[in-house]
């Protein structure tokens, strides 16, 4: 409706010479909300449990709106339907997205009202008493949702805690043993309490599994990645056009940027080095160089001595763990290349990785050719697919996180990968490098 008062107001527009009549319109825009509604349903817009995310919830929106809108479209050109605005089409595409982003943050905004009021009530009880409990509680004590934590020694008088305490959900972030796992699940089945768990890399593994049968055997297949098929045709196909529209675009921001790194110290605009891709390809990795060209590493750069004065750095400033390595006063960055890395700027060049099929737009980052040679048989599950520009880690604490969370994260993204997962963390790269959080 305010896409039709919008365009009878000639706003950025001509005057209207023919419009539909507003009740035929009105008709046709019930039937396609009906539409929506289905299609909204099959991308998930409906499912109860999800924590309310303002980057999923838009992602979402944004490809349901989208689609939505294109069978609208073709259902018209199949009608032979001429007399219909294509400016109203336009605007109520951008209004559905908007509106509905809206609409979604507004219902959590109100509900988070009512639990801090007390006119409704939730309670949810975590079983352990680790890390991952202590991060639970925090955030669900910040969504004023009460919070009771069972150590695992008090697991015996489980079912009389979360009786009284009216649980409406349990999670369970330890690993106990078959029998009492089998209790804990019967018991919440039976109270109609909805329950999770934190599942181990081995159960991560096998979120894609599907059932085959064989000759009447029942059979499990395992797959690494739903990335096959149509899903790795949908991906090259969305990093191909994305490429070339900001290689485009950001063209002139990336000829100002080689300009300034040249001035602010000698050497080579681009870093240029030989990095592992999918199943442990190599190819050209392209960086702005932001460290002096002496303190490179590579031949073409600082040679050995550089590579020398990197060891010393992991030996002495390493800031990471494991087999991350980050200084967070790296004094082999020059002053301009802190400024790149601080906003991501530096990655820039990696577009021409992705419009060559080398790399994606989101993916795990591509790793060192030497941290490689220390993987283990689970760390590479990294190199399934193709390294990205950027990805789950970078958007969920970036150089703060723990390598073994980063690993954790790289997982999840290979397991559970689709095309508003990825919308999702473009989006939440775009906010953080405009914030400049957690990168050095």
């Amino acid at each position: 409706m305010l896409a039709y008062q919008l365009r009878l107001s000639n706003f950025l527009a001509p005057e209207v010479i023919y419009i539909m009549p507003f009740n035929e319109y009105l008709n046709l825009t019930l039937l396609i909300a009906l539409i929506w509604v289905v299609i909204f349903s099959f991308v998930g817009m409906y499912k109860l449990g999800t924590e309310p995310n303002f980057g999923l919830v838009f992602a979402r929106t944004f490809v349901a709106v989208s689609v939505s809108l294109a069978i609208f479209i073709v259902v018209l050109f199949g009608a032979k339907e001429q007399f219909f605005s294509r400016l109203i089409a336009a605007y109520g595409w951008g209004l559905s997205i908007i509106l509905v982003v809206f609409g979604r943050l507004l219902i959590s905004l109100l509900k988070r009202w009512f639990l801090q009021s007390g006119v409704i009530k939730e309670t949810v009880v975590i079983i352990g008493n680790n890390r991952v409990a202590q991060e639970l509680k925090d955030f669900y004590d910040r969504k004023s949702i009460k919070v009771l934590v069972i150590n695992k020694s008090d697991f015996e008088n489980k079912t009389q805690i979360i009786s009284k305490s009216k649980t409406d959900q349990v999670i369970l972030t330890i690993d106990l043993p078959k029998d009492k796992n089998l209790e804990l699940i019967n018991f919440c089945e039976l109270n109609n309490i909805k329950f999770q768990y934190l599942p181990s890399l081995v159960e991560l593994y096998s979120a894609n599994a599907v059932n085959n049968t064989i000759r009447g055997y029942p059979f499990i297949e395992l797959r690494a990645t739903p990335l096959e098929g149509w899903g790795r045709i949908f991906k090259r196909a969305f990093d191909f056009i994305f490429s070339v529209l900001a290689l485009i675009i950001l063209f002139p921001v990336m000829v100002i940027l080689g300009v300034l790194i040249r001035l602010d110290s000698s050497g080579p605009i681009l870093f240029v080095q030989d990095r592992p891709g999918q199943f442990g390809k190599k190819f050209k990795f392209f960086k702005f160089r932001t460290m002096f060209t002496h303190l490179c590493t590579g031949k073409e750069y600082g040679g050995k001595k550089a590579e020398e004065f990197r060891e010393r750095l992991k030996q002495t400033q390493n800031e990471g763990a494991g087999l991350l390595f980050k200084v967070k006063d790296d004094p082999r960055v020059t002053k301009f290349g802190k400024f790149l890395r601080k906003t991501s700027l530096d990655e820039l060049p990696q577009l021409l990785n992705v419009l060559n099929g080398e790399m994606s737009l989101v993916g795990p980052r591509p790793p060192l050719p030497d941290e490689v040679d220390k993987y283990d048989k689970k760390i590479f599950r990294r190199l399934l697919v193709k390294p990205g520009m950027t990805g789950l880690w970078q958007v969920s604490g970036r150089n703060d996180t723990s390598f073994d969370e980063y690993l954790k994260l790289d997982m999840y993204y290979i397991e559970h990968w689709s095309p508003w997962l990825d919308l999702q963390i473009i989006l939440k790269t775009i906010v953080i490098a405009i914030i400049g959080k957690g990168a050095y």
